[in-house]
């Protein structure tokens, strides 16, 4: 039991980093695009939106094994 708790763990962390970059190269769009480069939105970058996007990442992959798990893996497809 103990390796199944381990091994989900794994699992849930690599899911979590890929959701994070993916959720990094859609912001870094936006940042280049809609956001004027100085120190000022450098440290908003850093203080407020590298955090909020950790949080998200965590979020979506905690509820994505919700919902997983909920499953049972059972599909919709008939």
């Amino acid at each position: 039991m103990k390796m199944k708790t381990m091994i989900e763990k794994i699992i849930y962390v690599v899911f979590t980093l890929f959701i994070f970059m993916l959720l990094w190269k859609i912001t870094s769009a936006f940042w280049e695009a809609f956001v004027p480069w100085n120190y000022k939105t450098d440290l908003i970058g850093i203080f407020v939106v590298i955090p909020a996007m950790t949080a998200a990442a965590f979020i979506l992959s905690s509820l994505s094994f919700k919902m997983i798990k909920n499953s049972g893996g059972k599909t919709s497809v008939k």
